[in-house]
């Protein structure tokens, strides 16, 4: 495995670099979708037009007279539609439940018929929490789960907080601030590439300002998963650190589309070979037929918030 990646950084660091023509001639415009659905909350799917690099400064990205329809379950649903900024438009519908069967067709004058569809998964499965001790500040929350053997899953988490920064500690009037729903952070070098099996390198995004822990169940044969964090303090004086503190975990069950669009985000922003003019193809993930883009689902079940007693041992 050392060896492996040895020869992968000396292709890196060598790089290869050659010139070549982009043949576009019977390239011709596409829909670009964009929507990602939440169960039981509203939704919204943004559809623009990309044109061929040799024509962006001449070509109109407006849509031209567009045609679509939203699905669940082979219904057509009702939705209401409002034209965007550069010439998109944004399509609202009512919210969706776990379960359901999602598809959307779209067309316009210039694009061919463009299809993209999803299931919205259910609920995060039974689970209980444990916060333990990590390395130095670091907290390790234990997600174990029922996973169900016979098919695919895919699972996320997010962690919040609540509790009290201590700031100008040591002076001889220390103060002390109370905050709510705060960020956690990941612990530091968590995304560097790791060159020991057991390394701690979770794949963590930003989604919806938030980190975003995501994975699948096969990798989890054990069926639990190990969230380690630190707590954020807002630095708005000398924070030194926090007490009084409890966390909420925020639990996800993912479509594949979705586990797929956030890995392909994760990957694009995490190449360690981006510098060197190498990456991956896999952040070009699209489940857009005649199209690009994504249109994907997730649920969400949040816990009851749980005291952090560890300050105490």
């Amino acid at each position: 495995m050392k060896n492996k990646y040895i020869l992968i950084l000396l292709f890196a660091l060598t790089g290869c670099k050659y010139p070549f023509d982009l043949d576009q001639k019977d390239v011709k415009p596409m829909p670009v979708v964009r929507g990602y659905m939440c169960a039981d909350s509203a939704v919204t799917i943004n559809i623009h037009k990309i044109v061929p690099l040799s024509q962006l400064a001449t070509a109109d990205t407006t849509l031209i007279n567009p045609c679509y329809s939203l699905r669940c379950n082979g219904t057509e649903v009702d939705v209401d539609a409002a034209m965007i900024g550069e010439g998109g438009m944004a399509i609202h519908a009512d919210a969706f439940r776990s379960g359901d069967k999602i598809e959307l067709v779209f067309e316009s004058d210039d694009t061919e018929t463009a299809v993209a569809g999803t299931v919205i998964p259910g609920n995060f499965p039974e689970y209980e929490l444990e916060l333990c001790k990590s390395n130095n500040a670091e907290r390790n929350l234990k997600i174990r789960y029922k996973d169900d053997p016979d098919t695919d899953d895919w699972y996320g988490a997010v962690v919040k907080w609540n509790g009290i920064q201590v700031m100008d500690v040591g002076l001889m009037n220390p103060k002390y601030k109370e905050v709510t729903d705060q960020d956690i952070v990941p612990p530091s070098g968590y995304n560097d590439m790791q060159l020991e099996p057991e390394a701690y390198s979770p794949i963590i995004l930003s989604f919806n300002g938030d980190y975003l822990y995501i994975w699948k169940d096969s990798e989890e044969e054990d069926n639990e998963y190990d969230l380690s964090f630190n707590y954020r303090p807002r630095w708005d004086g000398y924070v030194a650190e926090v007490k009084d503190t409890e966390i909420q975990c925020t639990l996800f069950k993912l479509s594949e589309e979705m586990y797929r669009y956030l890995f392909a985000q994760f990957d694009h922003k995490n190449n360690p070979f981006k510098d060197a003019g190498l990456s991956s193809p896999a952040f070009t993930y699209s489940n857009v037929r005649n199209g690009v883009g994504y249109l994907c689902g997730y649920s969400i079940v949040r816990s009851e918030w749980i005291k952090d007693n560890l300050f105490e041992e």
